[in-house]
């Protein structure tokens, strides 16, 4: 059985392959079903999302974010600061500079977050059918939500990425939900 590690790095390795045309395609549909979906969320303008800046290959949300801005739906996205992480509100994808691991994040003037109850759009480097998540290997998602933990957590990620089962530690938290470009995975 292969361990952890070898997981993420053979899924990090196969997402690196992929040609921009891949990312560019297969990231709108995701972003397509991704807004169908919120565009249904009663409380959405209320509880607000969460999101992340894609870094590399990850699956680009920049389309959904850009239209859930011009709706007025609260944005936040994560900054790391040491071994923690926080999210910030946005108002417009202008409000980012360079950040760990040289992932943007919210400028410092940006406030921070507090909508406990968002929708959390959640990368990773693999995920399976039960909602375990593989991130990068540094723990700040896990940290971050069992401290939320009434964040409604969706694992965003390429089909390729989604494995029948990984192993799992005591530390990993689930996702509620993981959507690829031609399958939505509830899990709750």
């Amino acid at each position: 059985m292969q361990t952890k590690k070898q997981i993420r790095k053979h899924m990090l390795a196969l997402r690196n392959a992929m040609t921009a045309a891949q990312v560019t395609e297969l990231s709108a549909k995701i972003c397509a079903q991704l807004q169908d979906y919120l565009a249904k969320e009663a409380e959405l303008h209320t509880n607000g999302v969460y999101g992340y800046y894609p870094h590399g290959n990850e699956v680009s949300l920049m389309v959904l974010y850009t239209w859930l801005l011009a709706q007025k739906i609260p944005l936040a996205f994560p900054r790391v600061c040491g071994d923690t992480m926080e999210f910030y509100r946005v108002t417009s994808m202008d409000d980012f500079s360079e950040g760990a691991f040289h992932i943007m994040e919210p400028n410092v003037s940006c406030k921070q977050a507090d909508m406990e109850n968002a929708i959390c759009l959640v990368p990773g480097s693999v995920f399976d059918r039960s909602g375990n998540r593989y991130g990068y290997g540094k723990g700040y998602y896990d940290r971050y939500f069992a401290l939320h933990k009434d964040l409604k957590r969706f694992g965003i990620a390429y089909a390729f990425q989604v494995e029948d089962t990984i192993p799992a530690e005591i530390t990993d938290i689930q996702m509620h939900v993981i959507l690829t470009e031609d399958k939505n995975i509830q899990i709750i």
